[in-house]
C-alpha cells in the first residue's frame, strides 16, 4: 500500500463531524445507514466499521458517495465564490 502523510487530526474531526451531521440531518443514524449500504451496493459494512472509518479518517472517497446516496444526496465540486 502506498505511504501517505498524515492527515492533522482536526481534518479527521472536521470530516467525521461533517458526514455524522449529514447522516442525522437525513433521518439517519450509523445502522440505518449500514442497512442501506447493504441493501444498496451489497456492502459488508457494520455501524462499527463505518464509525471506525470516520473516526480514524480512513473512509474512502467512494464509500462517502456511497453514503451519500443511500442518504439522497449528491456531492457537487463547485468553485470558491460561485
Amino acid at each position: 500500500m502506498p505511504r501517505t502523510e498524515p492527515i492533522p487530526q482536526n481534518e479527521i474531526e472536521q470530516v467525521e463531524n461533517s458526514i455524522k451531521r449529514e447522516i442525522a440531518g437525513a433521518g439517519s443514524n450509523a445502522s440505518d445507514t449500514a442497512k442501506r449500504l447493504k441493501e444498496t451496493y451489497d456492502s459488508s459494512d457494520t455501524p462499527i466499521s463505518l464509525s471506525r472509518q470516520l473516526r480514524q479518517g480512513t473512509i474512502p472517497f467512494w464509500k462517502v458517495l456511497r453514503i451519500a446516496d443511500v442518504l439522497g444526496y449528491e456531492i457537487v465540486w463547485k468553485r470558491k465564490g460561485e
